[in-house]
């Protein structure tokens, strides 16, 4: 495995982070869109909690990126939490002052970090990185290098409420945050309760 996949196990990059000491913890699947770049390093601010360095959304990093306002997905999630919050100031002043800031309501990550304009995207720029040429192969080395560490992130930081989106992916988010080989949990018990089917 190329060096690109071991700093998977210990690097928290590809996600925009939060408060990973919150209760609630959101996962997408790959940041889309045009506006991140094609890398293994972190691209956001980082903090540093229990020796690992924790990307988070600084107030600095909003004023130089104002495109992240625009975000749909992060919009909606937005508009979420500040029902959840009873926040009352609209889901805009929520993404300025709260949204994944370093002591914010939610913690959020992606099972994989490279972003990519859809699911079907591999180009160039990504097999020139992880020295993949097929993008599934790509993902079966995530869940084995990236995936042991959101076991032991969730396991450390306990979360009590994981949400995820892309039912398609349901057994990598298993994997990720209830490790396949803990036969205690009943798996569809925990992703109902943590609103993945409802999410979607």
């Amino acid at each position: 495995m190329n060096s690109f996949f071991n700093d998977l196990e210990k690097q928290l990059s590809g996600m925009d982070g939060g408060n990973i000491s919150a209760p609630l913890w959101l996962s997408g699947l790959e940041w889309g869109g045009a506006d991140e770049k094609v890398t293994s390093e972190i691209t956001r601010p980082t903090h540093e909690v229990h020796g690992y360095c924790v990307p988070y959304l600084s107030s600095g990093w909003k004023a130089e990126n104002l495109n992240f306002y625009k975000w749909q997905f992060d919009q909606k999630i937005a508009k979420i939490l500040c029902k959840a919050f009873e926040f009352q100031d609209g889901y805009k002043n929520y993404m300025k002052d709260h949204y994944c800031n370093f002591d914010s309501n939610e913690f959020k990550l992606n099972l994989f970090p490279l972003p990519c304009k859809n699911m079907n995207t591999w180009s160039e720029e990504h097999i020139e990185l992880t020295k993949t040429k097929i993008k599934y192969h790509y993902q079966t080395h995530c869940s084995v290098s990236r995936f042991k560490l959101f076991n032991d992130l969730v396991k450390e930081f306990e979360p009590k409420v994981i949400v995820c989106f892309g039912q398609k992916y349901l057994e990598e988010y298993k994997m990720a945050f209830w490790s396949c080989n803990d036969n205690r949990i009943d798996y569809t018990e925990v992703l109902e309760s943590v609103g993945v089917k409802n999410t979607l």
